[in-house]
């Protein structure tokens, strides 16, 4: 980055699992002790601003102890729900008919409410001058994108319903009382778009789905015309520290992944190095901000270092099998759904991928399905998938598939129209087609799609591998909200067969995910303090819609071959303690899976994860090569 402010707004974003908070704090302290007033903003609905800094923050900005002209928010995606219900209806009361402002208050009790709900906070603070600097940690790549291309397609939708002849409606009240919102709209797509008033940082690892993503995202970014763009690359092993041969391997894939950023990047980089303890608390925060402008490492002046020729042994000492833990993973009563979910970057993928491999090789039909929009599944199989169920090559009873929202929302509006076609008039279709043009759409139908798969019936085991937790608790929450939504009807009192038949797969859906001899809902994180706090507050708000957690990964655990020197033990005494809470604090069993020497990437590592997951006495496993 560099030692001076740049631009006012400041997004870090990038992959689940990278340090985004951590780099988007330390800046923070940084800037204010310079003098400016900041506030970091975090747009997650899983946040952890708290956790890094150590105290209380929430809904209101907030004062960072210790600390000068540094302010904190959490958005709260429920408040700013509410406070968007109310300043839709209150300029309508007494001016529209009862019956009318009836069906805008219906309206508005739709999930997708809080989609926009939460963008229209996220806007306000890119025009507030109260703060010389606003730094916005954002969710993972896929749902930051996706926050930054609504305020453009809520600009286009707002105008197009303000212009037609169906009454200006969006599926999130008039366009008319919009007006207000498609302002701040087109001023905070103009202040993004300005390389003087904004600056994207990507954080990434050096690791290869960390940087498919990361270029994805510069991509789409530049899409929008947003190209005022940087690089910090996290996570670095210190070279001197790298002195067993586990290491010297892990180093040297590190230094090539860094070789290949540098060729294949042309922005401004910085790296930074892995602390042997986790970066919490403003001192360990400040220091960080150290590392990245006032002693920055630059990738122009770094040339990766190969180690050649490191002969490293692969773990064999594979568990027994647990009965109890193969009672978690196979049908009881003809299927087993699996949900795997976490802070992201704590390995659901690769655990989600390792386990479905491991159960289909027992002979259970099996279907891997990913609800994150940054999936990298294609990546940790090696081979492609899309929205429809793709064998896997080379197994007879692996299936995976991805939910495709472009491909759903399309589809969604097209089943939609047809049904409405039939039942309304020319002027109420129109009035729908127009709904369904908004950025809603796409929600209701991703979830919709996940709908359809958790009901199908082809399949002993269904494993989804979900999107980081707070988006996570959004879809499951859905079904409990959308079936509450099927009660009241917008456009006709009678209830329709299709009607019937949607309620029927919701409640089935409900029922399933709170039925542990049907569900096995799984938490993966690494023994570190936020991964823990995030996990525990999900099976939390999990327990109040009945959903019980089964299982507990605890991964990355450091094997003791690499306990070599005091940076490693500092590390491993941290696990430890970290491991003793996570017993303390999760009343469902814990299984562990070791740091292996090389990414879980390709069938022949993900066999070998899920038999240091599951153990090898199975009938089939038995005979995989070790």
């Amino acid at each position: 980055m560099g030692k001076s402010l740049k631009t006012r707004f400041y997004f870090f974003s990038g992959k689940g699992g990278v340090g985004k908070t951590t780099m988007a704090c330390a800046s923070a302290i940084y800037l204010a002790a310079l003098g400016e007033k900041t506030l970091i903003i975090t747009t997650d609905p899983a946040s952890n601003l708290a956790d890094v800094f150590e105290q209380n923050i929430g809904n209101e900005i907030t004062t960072i102890n210790t600390t000068t002209n540094l302010f904190a928010l959490e958005l709260d995606p429920d408040k700013a729900t509410e406070e968007y219900k109310q300043r839709t209806i209150a300029p309508l009361q007494g001016i529209v008919p009862p019956e009318s402002l009836e069906v805008i208050e219906e309206q508005l009790n739709s999930p997708c409410t809080a989609e926009v709900a939460a963008f229209e906070r996220f806007t306000d603070f890119l025009q507030d001058p109260e703060f010389d600097t606003v730094i916005f940690d954002t969710a993972p790549t896929g749902h930051t994108l996706r926050l930054i291309q609504l305020p453009v397609e809520w600009s286009g939708v707002i105008e197009e319903a303000a212009r037609s002849g169906t009454g200006g409606q969006t599926c999130v009240g008039p366009a008319a009382s919009l007006a207000e919102s498609k302002l701040k709209f087109d001023r905070a797509i103009e202040a993004m778009r300005n390389p003087d008033e904004a600056t994207f940082i990507f954080v990434l690892r050096p690791e290869a789905t960390s940087i498919y993503e990361t270029n994805n995202s510069i991509t789409e970014l530049s899409k929008l015309g947003i190209r005022s763009q940087e690089l910090i690359v996290n996570g670095i092993y210190p070279q001197n520290i790298c002195d067993s041969p586990f290491m010297k391997g892990r180093y040297s894939r590190q230094q090539q992944f860094l070789q290949t950023i540098k060729d294949d990047f042309s922005l401004p980089t910085t790296l930074v190095e892995l602390k042997p303890s986790e970066v919490k608390g403003v001192a360990a925060l400040y220091e960080v901000a150290e590392a990245i402008f006032k002693k920055p490492m630059s990738m122009d002046n770094y040339s990766p270092i190969i180690l050649e020729n490191i002969q490293v042994t692969s773990i064999q000492n594979y568990p027994s099998t647990d009965l109890a833990i193969n009672q978690l993973l196979t049908p009881i009563n003809g299927r087993r759904t699996i949900f795997f979910a976490g802070k992201g970057g704590v390995g659901k993928t690769s655990v989600a991928a390792a386990t479905s491999l491991w159960i289909a090789k027992q002979g259970y039909r099996t279907i891997l399905i990913t609800t994150d929009p940054a999936s990298h599944l294609a990546q940790v199989f090696e081979q492609n998938i899309s929205d429809k169920p793709t064998l896997i090559e080379g197994e007879q009873h692996l299936w995976i598939s991805h939910i495709d929202p472009s491909k759903a929302a399309q589809q969604y509006k097209e089943k939609v129209l047809a049904e409405i076609q039939q039942k309304y008039d020319e002027k109420r279709v129109l009035a729908v087609e127009e709904e369904l043009n908004s950025p809603c759409t796409e929600e209701m139908a991703t979830f919709e799609k996940f709908i359809e798969f958790a009901t199908l019936k082809d399949y002993e085991v269904m494993i989804f591998d979900t999107a980081p937790t707070g988006h996570t608790l959004r879809l499951l929450n859905l079904p409990v909200e959308w079936n509450r939504q099927l009660e009241i009807k917008i456009f006709t009192t009678v209830e329709s067969n299709a009607d019937k038949i949607t309620k029927s797969r919701f409640l089935e859906v409900i029922n399933m995910m709170q039925d542990p001899e049907q569900t096995t809902f799984s938490f993966v994180m690494y023994p570190e303090k936020t991964p823990i706090e995030e996990a525990s507050r999900a099976m939390s708000e999990l327990s109040e819609i009945d959903i019980k957690t089964s299982l507990v990964v605890a991964n990355m655990i450091l094997p003791n071959t690499i306990i070599t020197n005091d940076y490693w033990r500092q590390r491993q005494a941290m696990q430890k303690e970290y491991l003793k809470e996570m017993k303390n604090r999760f009343k469902a069993p814990i299984i562990q899976l070791p740091l292996l020497d090389e990414d879980l990437m390709g069938k022949d590592k993900l066999v070998q994860a899920g038999m240091l997951l599951y153990g090898i006495k199975n009938p089939v496993a038995e005979g995989v090569k070790k």
